[in-house]
């Protein structure tokens, strides 16, 4: 550790770093400021396909999801298509005048062809469906592809002439990457029970070679038709392989180097022989029997374009009150006079016209309330008892009591209100669950789902819906939000001996049926906006496109009717009045009721006001050292000077300043609060998780995809001191394409939708957009830009295009991709020059998540102390999905690759910021700063910025967040040990200060009236 002293000798225009006689490092590498416009040439591709032309005079390659021809011996790229299209996969003709590719231009991939001049673009495929992986046939009538049309991936055919398509293959397995041989046959791999390559000819089809628990792609056929190249991934393996076509044992002769990162896609053969392939980021050729291997360079470039914007800035100071926008789960009561909802961290009830007043008023989370049939109770979600579970609240009385013992939320009175269906249980009982309100027995109606829409009772009370995830194919996850609709299973007859504890013992089967009102359309986004049935049976209401719709049904759920559009603004938290004539739902940014007969819309003013709050009085930290988030080297015995929520002093200890309180860590390490900059969550993870953040140091979080509404209640119960955490940032919904995989995903059906988002991101504050995989790039730039129009920032999963027109940041090195495969790291976590460049230059910064991708597992198994801490006794948790599993060398050679990504974009002058999406509260932010330095080579110093100053500076908040110097907010944590010598000292947590709070470790791990 290198500790700098005192010097008297400062100058007056640093005044923070004059104090602490520190200056940046010479030797340091700064970070670039960002270019406005400029060009990036990539010679390197992340996961790029490349086809060799007919005659082996041309290359086509799909850099940067564009289509682009070269010279065969290497040279300049010429870009045949745009940048929007994430156009992939070029395939050549067999007179070479053409190439297809499979592109997302129309928000699902579509074959498409374009002649090699880059003229006559011409779309082969259109529909809703994904059709991939385009191969010509012999005589060019034809293309080859495969597609989900028939509710698994199988291979189809479409006639180049008239565009009529047909179906190959039929198999209850996918069957993908087919590519013609030069008879006529057909290679292709598929999955399931009998994975491998196959080759189907008029008669049917025939197994070559089974790749066992291995994953194929990219067959490919040798001039004459006697053998077939392919190429294989698994975990920290991929391989080209080389069969022959009439089959054998075994997978055939490798020809690829052992750790060779081959790239998932077609090879090409020449005449001579060899195969063309991708691979290492490099075009190359290699002997098809073996041997050494050449590169072909090449080089493409793009203009990148980052305009410039003003980004609008919260406030963090005491001020005045202001409207409560954070209004969550609103449910109107039966007589459609009362609206219960959550709000600054309590339970409200409000007549209509009427003030709002507390049920509950207490530090818990209370959310989900939902009436009984008869309006006199409220069942809702609560931490109370410790753990979330539904309770029942009666109104008349105020008492409330406990109703599930097994985790709950949603709760759904049955028509009769004898039972309530609930989403919860653990295990395999995990799942939709219904309880008696009597008796406390409950059953499990259906368990795998995955996280599915809150309950609807049919009339009759015999059948429940909910909005589930409807995938396409079980190749890739995507699909769409169907209303199912599940049998409840009633009590076991009596003489079954039926246990009277537990009256469903023995029932029937469940049996379950999808309603499919909106084809290939999501109805509701699996959260409380429908289906919601109408008391009187006769409506189903629900969302789409983000708007209210209502559809006639019959009691059995079958639509007798088309839909009806309600309104036309963003809409969440659907509830109807007990006669089916209106519903109460949240809008843009407020309650409003819709009536069926009229249409009429009347907004229902809430009366509630909320005010931030800062603590008064004076706090001096006498710090034994200091990192202030920027320098290269600690600072000895400072003190630091703290005036409500703002720091006014830093300087060297002075005894003299020691009034007010007084927080003694002459023996640790202070350093501005950690920032966690990608995590998820929200009220249904209880007021624990709020000290648990803090308990790790971590004194802001980026919430990067939430439900809108809970996250604006997070920052006002925050801020105004209503609930113990750290300071939120956040957005709403992801913004999505029509396939969805996420619940509460905002999936966009209509470009028209973006404007309805932004609608209610303006209203409620947002502080960033985030747009998800399955978003058209088009889309995604009129995000960019409206989301700047607002002073918002933007952040995807994806690099290219967004970072060409603006987009400020991209989520995880590896993460979801439309693709199924990334374009920022290969299988074996491997990125590429284009990767590095693009972000460097740009100054878009990149939150890695490498402890999401093993780099957690392989930490815990490392040092097994990580999981002994008493942090994740007090708070609980399951570690279990980051323990490590595998060969331990392959995991360590994989999260290294993953890891040094980062390390590679600081030395470049990027920026890197840290978060997690997932993992325990804090533990998991701490681990990744852990796994970065240990694993991925990032200087600790470089990670503690990318946990502190770079995170503020990239949100904008430079001036309030992320270093120590007077003026910043007082986001203080005190370690017992150096992380800049150490970085798992950052698990060693003494102090932290949260806007001005002072907290002991030890305070933080105290349920609040805990005695």
């Amino acid at each position: 550790m290198s500790v700098r002293t005192f010097t008297s000798a400062c100058a007056a225009s640093v005044p923070a770093l004059c104090l602490l006689g520190l200056t940046p490092s010479a030797e340091r590498p700064e970070r670039l400021p960002p270019e406005t416009g400029f060009e990036v040439t990539i010679r390197e591709g992340t996961n790029m396909a490349a086809a060799l032309s007919p005659d082996g005079s041309t290359l086509a390659i799909d850099a940067l999801g564009r289509i682009w021809t070269l010279p065969a011996a290497g040279g300049e790229a010429t870009a045949l298509t745009d940048p929007f299209g994430d156009a992939r996969q070029p395939t050549w003709s067999p007179d070479g005048s053409r190439i297809a590719f499979q592109a997302y231009w129309g928000g699902d991939y579509d074959i498409w062809v374009v002649g090699a001049d880059g003229q006559g673009l011409t779309r082969l495929t259109n529909g809703p469906f994904d059709d991939r992986e385009p191969h010509w046939s012999p005589d060019g009538g034809r293309v080859a592809f495969s597609s989900d049309r028939g509710g698994t991936y199988d291979v189809w055919e479409v006639t180049v002439a008239d565009r009529g398509v047909r179906r190959l293959t039929t198999d209850s397995d996918n069957e993908y990457a087919p590519a013609f041989g030069p008879d006529g046959r057909i290679a292709y791999v598929t999955d399931g029970d009998e994975a491998g390559l196959w080759v189907r000819s008029g008669s049917g089809a025939e197994r070559v070679v089974a790749f066992g628990d291995v994953e194929g792609f990219g067959p490919s056929w040798s001039p004459d038709g006697a053998r077939i190249a392919y190429s294989t991934q698994t975990y920290g393996a991929s391989s080209l392989y080389v069969v022959p076509a009439s089959g054998g044992e075994g997978t055939g002769a490798r020809i690829s180097e052992a750790d060779e990162d081959v790239f998932p896609f077609r090879a090409s053969w020449r005449a001579d022989g060899r195969l063309v392939y991708t691979a290492d980021g490099k075009i190359r050729t290699r002997p098809s029997l073996g041997g050494a291997a050449s590169d072909v360079a090449f080089a493409a470039t793009v203009t990148v374009e980052r305009p410039s914007y003003r980004k609008a800035l919260r406030g963090f100071d005491a001020s005045g009150p202001a409207p409560v926008r954070g209004i969550v789960s609103p449910a109107v009561s039966p007589d459609g006079t009362r609206v219960a909802f959550t709000a600054l961290g309590d339970l409200w009830l409000m007549p209509i016209g009427g003030e709002p007043q507390r049920l509950t008023d207490d530090p818990w989370v209370e959310l989900d309330a939902a009436w009984s049939p008869d309006g006199r109770s409220l069942a809702f979600a609560t931490d109370r008892a410790g753990a979330v579970d539904v309770w029942v609240h009666d109104v008349g009385t105020g008492r409330a009591s406990r109703l599930t013992r097994d985790g709950g939320s949603a709760p759904s009175w049955s028509p009769d209100g004898r039972e309530i269906a609930y989403l919860g249980g653990e295990g395999r009982e995990a799942g939709l669950r219904v309880v008696s309100v009597q008796t406390g027995a409950s059953v499990t109606v259906r368990s795998g789902l995955f996280r599915p829409g809150r309950p609807s009772w049919s009339p009759d009370g015999t059948r429940i819906a909910a909005s589930a995830l409807y995938p396409y194919s079980t190749r890739y996850r995507e699909g769409v939000n169907k209303a199912l609709l599940m049998r409840v299973p009633r009590p076991a007859a009596e003489d079954n001996d039926a246990d009277p504890d537990d009256p469903w013992a023995s029932a029937p089967q469940v049996d379950e049926r999808w309603l499919d009102f909106l084809p290939h359309g999501s109805v509701g986004t699996r959260s409380s906006d429908g289906p919601v049935w109408s008391p009187d049976g006769d409506w189903l209401a629900y969302v789409s496109n983000g708007v209210l719709w209502v559809i006639p049904v019959t009691h059995d759920g079958d639509p007798v009717g088309p839909p009806r559009r309600l309104n036309n603004e963003s809409t969440a938290y659907l509830s109807w009045t007990g006669d089916s004539r209106s519903i109460v739902y949240l809008s843009t940014d407020g309650l409003r009721r819709v009536w069926l007969e009229s249409g009429a819309i009347a907004d229902i003013p809430v009366p509630a006001t909320w005010s931030r709050t800062v603590p008064e009085g004076r706090t001096v930290i006498h710090a034994g050292a200091l990192f202030d988030g920027v320098s290269d080297e600690l600072a000895r015995d400072v003190d630091v000077v703290v005036e409500g929520n703002r720091i006014v002093r830093v300087g060297p200890h002075d005894a003299g300043l020691h009034r007010g309180r007084v927080v003694d860590a002459s023996d640790g390490v202070l350093s501005p609060g950690l920032v966690e900059m990608h995590t998820h969550g929200g009220l249904g993870e209880g007021e624990a998780t709020g000290r648990q953040w803090l308990s790790y140091g971590v004194t802001t979080i980026r919430r990067v995809s939430a439900d809108p509404y809970d996250m604006t209640e997070a920052k006002e119960s925050i801020e105004s001191g209503r609930r113990v955490g750290p300071r939120v940032f956040g957005t709403g919904s992801s913004m999505d394409g029509s396939r969805i995989y996420y619940s509460g995903g905002a999936s966009m059906g209509a470009i028209a939708q973006v404007e309805l988002e932004m609608r209610r991101a303006a209203a409620l504050g947002y502080d960033l957009v985030k747009t998800y995989v399955r978003l058209p790039d088009a889309v995604q730039r009129r995000v960019i830009e409206d989301a700047h129009a607002l002073g918002m920032s933007v952040t995807s999963h994806e690099l290219y295009p967004g970072v060409a027109y603006g987009a400020d940041g991209v989520e995880h090195v590896r993460g979801t991709s439309r693709r199924g495969y990334s374009t920022k790291v290969t299988e074996l976590n491997r990125s590429y020059q284009d990767v590095v460049e693009l972000l460097a230059r740009s100054g878009m910064a990149i939150t890695p998540t490498v402890g999401l991708y093993g780099g957690f597992g392989l930490l815990a198994g490392d040092d097994p102390t990580l999981l002994e801490d008493e942090r994740l006794e007090a708070f609980g948790g399951s570690t279990a999905r980051g323990r490590r599993s595998g060969d331990p060398e392959v995991v360590r050679r994989m999260v290294s690759d993953m890891g040094s990504l980062g390390r590679r974009v600081v030395e470049q002058g990027g920026a890197v910021v840290v978060g997690t999406d997932f993992g325990p509260a804090g533990l998991s932010l701490v681990s990744e700063m852990e796994v970065l330095v240990r694993y991925g080579g990032m200087a600790p110093v470089d990670v503690m910025r990318a946990t502190t100053s770079v995170p503020a500076e990239v949100m904008g908040y430079g001036d309030d967040l992320g270093t120590v110097r007077p003026g910043m907010l007082a986001d203080l944590v005190v370690f017992g040990g150096d992380p800049l010598d150490d970085i798992s000292a950052a698990r060693d947590v003494r102090w932290v200060v949260a806007n001005g709070r002072v907290y002991a470790a030890a305070e933080l791990l105290e349920r609040p009236g805990a005695e």
